[in-house]
């Protein structure tokens, strides 16, 4: 099988899309598979594949800048000749109308979950006149791009549903495939933190506001009379980092609050084992890698009860749900953490066996399962 695999990003895991990307070409390489990969990413010395180097276009705003990929995707499969076509971003499906067989994989909802009435976004998004313009241009973008495809993948139930239900697309044409990296628990079985020492909240994420960092804020600032040692470190870049260390001023949060911006992945150990609790209430939430990273660092994890975030974490055993718009909620799971020894570590025995069961293996044999499904079906 001659596989043409289209990826934004590649050769590293600075992300969940470049940690499946990567993940799923060294697999599939020792399935056997012959790999062309097409990406603006670096190519693996260890990994044997043609390498085709592209680049979006230096005006592109999109994220990624998708766009502006898809068109040279499209340049470059007029002249491949594989089997199968995988667009690890399935958006970057746009406009491809090619005869090889293609399908995508999809990485989130939020697009498809846009709502067309701009104020929708006011309340929780200090940059909300884009994001809606911008959505809007996405999703209709996203919507046209799914139609492309003879397959999608999604990378849980919940994003498959709603995909197929906000873009009418039959649910028999989605598959729903978890994405399980490459992770060791860690070898402490528990740790204590109610006692006066200073506590160290993690927040991790490049869309800070749709991953719920102003209502942790807000949690914070209700906290601090009782928790006045607490202290948030932020990582991630983010166009609107600015808004939020006024936020955090305007909160009296301006010495608690860290925004250490983007930290490179082979320095995340550190954040994650300095940490009591790892925090990220999404809004909205497509799966959320960044929790098995928390977890296999032995550090327990609050996330929003939403989307994907639901499927991964188990309430009350291999970590906390709250409602990320109830910020009584958001400061309540916090301080039973700093509190509460024996759930803390029953969390952080269950988020270990979390990542004692992922089977990296098991994604690439469900994957390889639908390539020789659609080529029995084209």
């Amino acid at each position: 099988m001659h596989l043409a695999l289209c990826t934004q990003q590649f050769g590293n895991y600075w992300s969940g899309l470049g940690t499946y990307s990567t993940l799923l070409a060294r697999g599939l390489a020792k399935r056997g598979i012959k790999l062309t990969i097409i990406s603006p990413g670096d190519p693996l010395a260890d990994l044997d594949a043609n390498y085709i180097k592209i680049r979006p276009s230096s005006w592109d705003p999109t994220h990624g800048g998708w766009f502006s990929l898809a068109r040279a995707y499209r340049k470059q499969l007029r002249s491949i000749d594989a089997d199968i076509v995988h667009f690890t971003d399935a958006r970057e499906a746009l406009g491809y109308s090619g005869k090889i067989p293609a399908l995508g994989t999809l990485h989130d909802d939020y697009f498809a979950r846009h709502h067309w009435v701009p104020w929708y976004y006011r309340k929780d998004y200090v940059d909300w006149v884009k994001r809606y313009l911008y959505y809007s241009f996405v999703s209709c973008a996203e919507r046209r791009a799914l139609r492309n495809l003879n397959m999608l993948i999604a990378n849980s139930e919940s994003t498959a549903h709603t995909i197929s239900n906000r873009y009418v697309i039959d649910h028999e044409r989605i598959q729903t495939i978890y994405i399980q990296p490459v992770l060791k628990a860690a070898s402490n079985s528990g740790t204590t933190v109610s006692d006066d020492s200073p506590k160290t909240l993690l927040f991790v994420g490049g869309n800070i506001q749709r991953k719920g960092l102003p209502n942790v804020l807000r949690a914070m600032a209700m906290m601090k009379a009782r928790n006045p040692k607490l202290i948030l470190r932020v990582l991630g870049k983010n166009q609107n980092i600015e808004k939020m260390r006024e936020l955090a001023s305007r909160l009296g949060l301006k010495e608690q609050v860290r925004f250490d911006g983007w930290v490179h992945p082979s320095e995340m150990t550190n954040y994650y084992q300095k940490s009591s609790i790892f925090i990220m209430p999404s809004l909205m939430e497509g799966y959320g890698l960044v929790f098995l990273e928390a977890m296999s660092n032995g550090v327990p994890v609050i996330g929003g009860n939403v989307g994907g975030s639901r499927e991964l974490i188990q309430d009350g055993k291999n970590g906390l749900l709250v409602d990320p718009l109830d910020v009584n909620d958001i400061a309540g799971s916090i301080e039973t953490l700093l509190t509460d020894d024996e759930l803390r570590n029953q969390l952080i025995s269950g988020g270990q066996e979390t990542i004692s069961n992922l089977d990296p293996d098991a994604m690439i044999d469900a994957t390889m399962d639908l390539y020789n499904r659609l080529l029995v079906r084209s």
